[in-house]
C-alpha cells in the first residue's frame, strides 16, 4: 500500500528570506510585517536568515549605486523601521476610528432615546368609534390619539379613526401602520375610507398596490397570496400596481359601484364584479355616526331580541343603527323628550336606538355622547313614542320590549342635545328592579325647521 504524504510546514528561515524579499520589492503587507517581527523575536535562526538576506540585498544595492555595504545595511534596516512605523500608524488610526465611531453610536442612541421621549411623532388622528368586543394590539380606547409610525393589529371588532377630512374604518382581522395623516400601509385585512373633498389624495398602500382617493368612499382588502381588492361605493379612486421598487406600473381609475383586483403574480390590475355586501359590516356598525365618546359602544351584530335581560350592557350603553335613509311618505308626529315633533313628508330619516340594560351588580350610571353627520330631529324616550316608532324605524325581525319600564325616567335620566343638533349626550341612572332603558334618536339627512 503506498504511503500517504503530507506537506511539511515551511522552514522558518526560508519564510524569513521570502519576507525580506517582499520588503525590498515593496510588496510586503501589514500581515507580512507582523509575521516578520514574530519570527525575529522567536527564533535565532530566523534572525540569522534575516541578517544574511539583508546583507544580500545590500550587496545588490552596493553594486547598483556604489553605496558602501555598511550604508546599504542601514538603508535596509531603515526600510524595515519605516514599514513598521507605517503599520503602527495604520493600526492607531483604525483604533481611533473605532473609538470615535463607538462614541458617535452611543451619542446617536442617547439622542434618539431623548428625542423619542421629548419629541413624540406627529399626530395622525383619533379613535372615534369602537364596536363591542374589540380586541387589538395595542389595546385601543375611545379618544386615543394615533401617531405616525404606530402599528395596529385588530383581531376582533371594528375600529373607526378620524383623520383630517377622512374617516377610516378597520374591520378585523387587520394589521396596518400609519405612515402619516395622508397615508396608511395595510399589511392584511380590510379598511373602508370615507373622504371629504379636503382629504382628496388620501392613500392606502398594500404590499403590491396603492389606492389613491379622488373624492370618494372606497374599500381596500389585502390578503397574502390573493392580492389587493379595491371597490368604490361613491366618487372615484385610482388602483395602482406597484413593482418591487414601490413604483407604480399600471393604473385603473374606478368610479361608483366598480371594483378591481391588483395581482402581483400576473402583474395585472383588472376590473371585477362589484360586491356591495362588503360594506355591510361598517354600515351596520356605524352608518351615519360621526363619532362616539364616553361609555358608549356600537354593535356589529344585533341579537333577535332586545327584550329585558336579552342583551345586557353592564359597563356601557349601546348605540344600534336601525332603519337608514327612510323617506317619509306622509308627515309623522313623534313624542320626543321635549314634546311632540312633526317630521314632514319627504324627509329622509335615519334611526339609532340607544340600549342600556345593566345587571343588578352595576351601581353606577355611564356617561357618553354620540355625534352624527346629519341633524337630530327628535329623541324619543317615552314608552308610547318608542312603541309608535318601532315598526317604522326598528330593525326587521327584532323583538322589542313592550313593557313600560323600557322608557326613560326623566327625573334621573339626563339627555342633552348640542346647539348644532348633531350631538346628543346621555347620563342614565340605575333603578331596580327593572334596569332596561332605551331611547330612539331620529336624524334627518336634510335640513328641517325645528
Amino acid at each position: 500500500m503506498p504511503t500517504e504524504s503530507f506537506p511539511h510546514p515551511p522552514d522558518p528561515a526560508e519564510e524569513m528570506r521570502g519576507l525580506v524579499n517582499e520588503l525590498y520589492d515593496g510588496r510586503i503587507s501589514d500581515t507580512g510585517l507582523c509575521r516578520m517581527q514574530e519570527l525575529l523575536l522567536s527564533d535565532q535562526t530566523c534572525l540569522q536568515a534575516y541578517i544574511e538576506q539583508l546583507d544580500f540585498h545590500c550587496e545588490l544595492i552596493d553594486q547598483a549605486d556604489q553605496t558602501p555595504s555598511e550604508a546599504a545595511v542601514l538603508i535596509g534596516m531603515q526600510r524595515y523601521s519605516q514599514a513598521s512605523a507605517v503599520r503602527k500608524s495604520r493600526t492607531q488610526l483604525r483604533l481611533n476610528f473605532v473609538i470615535v465611531a463607538s462614541l458617535l453610536f452611543v451619542l446617536l442612541g442617547v439622542g434618539w432615546m431623548f428625542s423619542a421621549v421629548v419629541w413624540a411623532p406627529p399626530e395622525v388622528g383619533m379613535i372615534v368609534s369602537l364596536s363591542t368586543g374589540v380586541q387589538s394590539t395595542p389595546l385601543l380606547e375611545l379618544g386615543q390619539i394615533v401617531r405616525r409610525g404606530e402599528k395596529f393589529h385588530v383581531t376582533q371588532g371594528v375600529v373607526s379613526l378620524q383623520l383630517p377630512s377622512v374617516v377610516v374604518d378597520i374591520i378585523a382581522p387587520a394589521t396596518l401602520t400609519w405612515n402619516s395623516a395622508r397615508q396608511l400601509m395595510l399589511q392584511h385585512g380590510t379598511v373602508v375610507a370615507q373622504v371629504e373633498p379636503a382629504g382628496r389624495g388620501f392613500t392606502v398602500s398594500t404590499p403590491n398596490g396603492e389606492v389613491v382617493d379622488l373624492g370618494t368612499e372606497f374599500l381596500v382588502n389585502h390578503e397574502t397570496g390573493k392580492g389587493t381588492y379595491v371597490s368604490v361605493r361613491r366618487g372615484r379612486a385610482q388602483a395602482k400596481l406597484l413593482d418591487w421598487r414601490g413604483v407604480s406600473t399600471k393604473v385603473v381609475e374606478l368610479t361608483a359601484s366598480r371594483a378591481a383586483r391588483i395581482e402581483s403574480s400576473s402583474r395585472t390590475v383588472r376590473e371585477i364584479a362589484y360586491a356591495p355586501e362588503q360594506y355591510r359590516p361598517v354600515h351596520r356598525f356605524r352608518a351615519g355616526i360621526h363619532r362616539i365618546s364616553g361609555a358608549i359602544r356600537t354593535a356589529e351584530d344585533v341579537p333577535p331580541s332586545l327584550e329585558s335581560d336579552q342583551l345586557t350592557t353592564p359597563n356601557h350603553m349601546l348605540v344600534i343603527p336601525e332603519g337608514q335613509s327612510i323617506v317619509l311618505d306622509a308627515p309623522l308626529v313623534v313624542e320626543s323628550v321635549t314634546g311632540p315633533v312633526t317630521l314632514p313628508q319627504g324627509a329622509v330619516v335615519s334611526s339609532y336606538l340607544i340600549h342600556y340594560d345593566p345587571t343588578d351588580k352595576v351601581s353606577f350610571a355611564p356617561r357618553g355622547a354620540v355625534t352624527f353627520h346629519g341633524k337630530i330631529a327628535a329623541v324619543v324616550g317615552t314608552s308610547q313614542g318608542l312603541t309608535q316608532t318601532d315598526p317604522v324605524f326598528g330593525l326587521p325581525g327584532i323583538v322589542m320590549e313592550s313593557a313600560k319600564f323600557r322608557e326613560l325616567e326623566l327625573d334621573e335620566d339626563e339627555i342633552q342635545i348640542s346647539d348644532d343638533r348633531q350631538t346628543v349626550s346621555f347620563f342614565w341612572g340605575v333603578s331596580p328592579p327593572e334596569f332596561l332603558d332605551e331611547a330612539r334618536i331620529l336624524v334627518v339627512d336634510t335640513e328641517l325647521s325645528m
